[in-house]
């Protein structure tokens, strides 16, 4: 489940390939993540009192959601330019939100503290996913639920559609971009194996899907270097005109093909403790 020894992490792997995105993660990617955040508040039954952990939070989609239901939340990221944005859309929305910068493989909070745990799009990052897992376990309270959300196998077009688009303008090779550290874990076998070797039971997998309106595909096509760790290498290597041509031709297929709307297929696992 981790990554080979002694490699090199990817950008989607560092604080500084987060912290310096941060804002412009929350504006394109969020508003999908908090489609997501909605169903694991429901599979943990979180409210009034819940005690959850919010591992690899982000911009806050599952910490605001969980807060918002009632819940004592305690949001972690090892990336401070997502925490600070986190407590700023915190503040902002009147909810109350503990923060800390924090390592999800290796967090620093005691044993059995909380009566739920999850990570949204998080832990599936880590060089060392099954530290990840097994930290989420020790922290649970026993009879805790953990969840974690990871992208399923062909869920999540975006990053081959902007190949995609490239390759249709003309772009040959578009290059550089690495497969997302985070797609280790998109076969349901994969994911679910994690959980149960981290010493959960009862543990169970299952599809979400969601909708990803897109009103301005363009705009969304030219903002992936400033969001998406592993496709800035790709735009590193375009010329102003071949990324226009790449954003005419990613519009086209998103509304063409898709209707103005990209599918989203993620995986929840949930287990206890």
């Amino acid at each position: 489940m981790s990554s080979a020894a002694g490699r090199a992490p990817s950008p989607d792997q560092t604080p500084a390939g987060w912290s310096d995105h941060a804002e412009p993660y929350d504006e394109w990617l969020a508003p999908l993540t908090r489609r997501f955040a909605a169903d694991v508040v429901d599979a943990l039954a979180v409210g009034p009192g819940t005690r959850l952990l919010d591992v690899a939070a982000g911009t806050g989609a599952l910490a605001l959601a969980a807060a918002a239901s009632g819940a004592e939340v305690l949001a972690t990221d090892f990336a401070p330019g997502m925490v600070g944005l986190l407590e700023r859309r915190a503040d902002a929305l009147g909810l109350a939100v503990t923060t800390a910068v924090m390592d999800g493989q290796a967090l620093d909070v005691p044993d059995g503290a909380f009566d739920a745990a999850a990570s949204l799009f998080g832990l599936i990052f880590f060089p060392d996913t099954a530290a990840g897992a097994r930290e989420l376990h020790r922290v649970l309270r026993p009879g805790g639920h953990a969840a974690v959300v990871a992208r399923a196998d062909g869920g999540l077009t975006f990053h081959p559609l902007v190949l995609e688009a490239l390759a249709q303008a003309g772009v040959r090779e578009p290059g550089r971009a690495a497969a997302p550290a985070a797609f280790r874990l998109s076969a349901p076998a994969a994911l679910g194996a994690l959980l149960t070797e981290a010493g959960f039971a009862d543990v169970a997998v299952r599809l979400l899907e969601h909708a990803w309106p897109v009103p301005a595909p363009e705009a969304l096509f030219r903002s992936a270097p400033s969001w998406s760790a592993p496709l800035r290498p790709v735009f590193d290597d375009l010329r102003p005109e071949q990324v226009s041509a790449g954003a005419a031709a990613f519009r086209d297929v998103v509304v063409k093909r898709f209707g103005g709307a990209l599918p989203a297929r993620a995986l929840l696992a949930t287990g206890t403790r």
